[in-house]
């Protein structure tokens, strides 16, 4: 373990400053997942939608000619590599406008508010999010104080089915929660050599470690979770993202593209086989607490 966070931190992913100031249990999550400060060069992911993050925490760069949106902000610690990807895509800093969220995590929020410091874009999320970005992730709903987080704070708050328009490019936020109370969805559309094509930036739909059963904090979290397995599982989708790029077998599409098939991470089908598959992992796992707790016999 020392020799791994060591490795980190001489790498200069992580500033050791912040990494100092991060709790115990936060420097741990960071070093037990090397992929989230681990290097990785930006591209196009399809029009004008880049990757710009780390490897193994999804960044992306929405690009338009009256400004460019990003959306999440890697661990605490993220900052130096996400902008390096972005001035090596050509885009000054100042012209990103605006910077959503995906929920208010550390792995996902971590680096937002140096992020709009330096950039001086808004931040937009969930009004259901905005208190736990706002408090920097204390007192999470699961983890308690274990993940805290620069606090962030959000100058605009979406609905669910709200539009945003910033010239021609629109975005709109499909609230799926469950995974934090604000979990949202980001849908757009992305177009190269006239051909358009509905992106989703799908928000988490795992419960990892939670409990599901009488959580004093978000009593509805079952239904919720039911809610957005059903969301994701109608949207149109062409191209599906999400902020852990695994989730929807990102990278291995990536290579299948790179190995010559031009349409490899195009499939209208990605978005409902990725929410079929969250469904029954946590209809297995919430199965499991009920007969823990003596509920289902």
């Amino acid at each position: 373990m020392r020799l791994l966070i060591t490795a980190i931190l001489v790498s200069g992913l992580i500033v050791p400053g912040a990494y100092a100031q991060m709790p115990a249990s936060e420097r741990t999550n960071i070093a037990n997942n090397p992929s989230w400060t681990a290097a990785q060069k930006p591209f196009r992911i399809y029009g004008n939608t880049w990757y710009a993050g780390p490897r193994g925490l999804t960044v992306l760069l929405i690009t338009a000619p009256t400004g460019n949106v990003l959306i999440d902000g890697g661990v605490p610690g993220d900052v130096a590599l996400i902008e390096a990807n972005i001035r090596n895509l050509g885009i000054n800093l100042r012209d990103i406008k605006w910077i959503l969220n995906s929920h208010a995590h550390s792995d996902h929020a971590g680096d937002i508010a140096q992020l709009a410091h330096d950039t001086g874009a808004q931040v937009i999320a969930s009004a259901a999010d905005t208190l736990l970005l706002e408090r920097g992730g204390y007192d999470d709903p699961e983890y308690g104080d274990r993940f805290p987080f620069p606090p962030v704070h959000v100058a605009r708050r979406v609905a669910d089915g709200e539009s945003l328009h910033l010239g021609d490019l629109v975005l709109t936020a499909r609230l799926t929660p469950g995974h934090t109370k604000g979990n949202t969805t980001w849908t757009w559309t992305s177009c190269e050599d006239n051909r358009c094509l509905h992106i989703v930036d799908v928000g988490s739909l795992s419960a990892p470690d939670y409990n599901l059963i009488g959580n004093p904090k978000y009593p509805n979290m079952v239904k919720d979770f039911e809610y957005s397995f059903a969301m994701v599982a109608a949207l149109p989708c062409d191209i599906a993202l999400a902020p852990h790029p695994d989730m929807v077998n990102f990278w291995e599409r990536v290579a299948k593209r790179k190995q010559g098939d031009a349409d490899a991470l195009i499939d209208s089908t990605a978005c409902r086989a990725y929410a079929k598959i969250a469904h029954e992992n946590f209809e297995a796992q919430l199965a499991k607490q009920g007969a823990d707790a003596g509920l289902v016999k």
